[in-house]
């Protein structure tokens, strides 16, 4: 059984495009944390990770019945989100808010020696312009967007963090350019992995992924490279990926 995850910035068609899946597949979708959980005020940090883990969870049992469980959102979220909210010099919220990112490595170091949380099979990066983005954000009612604007500078460092697991292990990403439902739909299930991943519960891959963070800048001009096509196009607009 196959397990990937949705990633990419907020209105780029996530959850839309997982639903669509599990129209065409016996699927199941996961949905993120904020969807799925009724939120604590109390410790809220240490809950949100502790649900990142609960969602994997409920894909690994899931998997037993279905050929297809998607991850509307990547688990491991909490350390490319912190990343870039360290270094943001105009981020939404205090620094104090965040935490600390060598604390957080050690927490899914922990919990990856238990299998309590894992790498899906395949990651599928979906992006779209700016310009995209807005229009959909505008034309869809049914969702609040919080934080629409700063999410969107968010995009770039995120790309630069998928592009760096892709050079760890090329199979298990994927990018892909959101267009309409039918053709992110068709994409994806060409993509699907054909072989089980070859450890889903890798602390080597998590211990260069953390290292890689500590030592290294999000930078909003950061050009990534991937298939031979740039992430900019001539006008300048991002084809870059954060939560629809």
């Amino acid at each position: 059984m196959t397990i990937i995850s949705l990633e990419g910035a907020s209105a780029v068609g996530k959850t839309t495009t997982a639903k669509a899946l599990c129209t065409e597949f016996d699927a199941y979708r996961v949905p993120e944390v904020n969807t799925l959980f009724d939120t604590l005020e109390e410790d809220a940090t240490t809950w949100y990770f502790e649900r990142q883990c609960d969602r994997w969870q409920l894909a690994v049992d899931r998997e037993t019945d279905h050929e297809l469980v998607i991850l509307d959102g990547d688990v491991f979220q909490p350390i490319w989100y912190n990343w870039i909210a360290h270094h943001q010099t105009n981020t939404h919220a205090t620094i104090d808010e965040f935490a600390p990112l060598d604390s957080i490595c050690r927490f899914y170091r922990e919990k990856l020696k238990e299998k309590s949380v894992g790498f899906p099979d395949r990651y599928f990066l979906l992006t779209a312009t700016d310009e995209t983005l807005r229009r959909r954000k505008r034309n869809d009612e049914t969702r609040i967007r919080r934080n629409f604007e700063y999410h969107l500078q968010c995009i770039t460092p995120q790309k630069m963090f998928f592009e760096k697991l892709h050079k760890l292990l090329p199979e298990i990403v994927r990018f892909l350019d959101a267009q309409c439902l039918s053709t992110n739909r068709s994409k994806i299930a060409a993509q699907l992995p054909r072989e089980d991943c070859v450890d889903r519960y890798s602390i080597e891959r998590l211990d260069a992924l953390a290292e890689w963070v500590s030592e290294t800048v999000p930078s909003l001009s950061y050009e990534c490279i991937v298939e031979g096509r740039s992430n900019t196009d001539a006008s300048g607009q991002r084809h870059v990926g954060n939560n629809e």
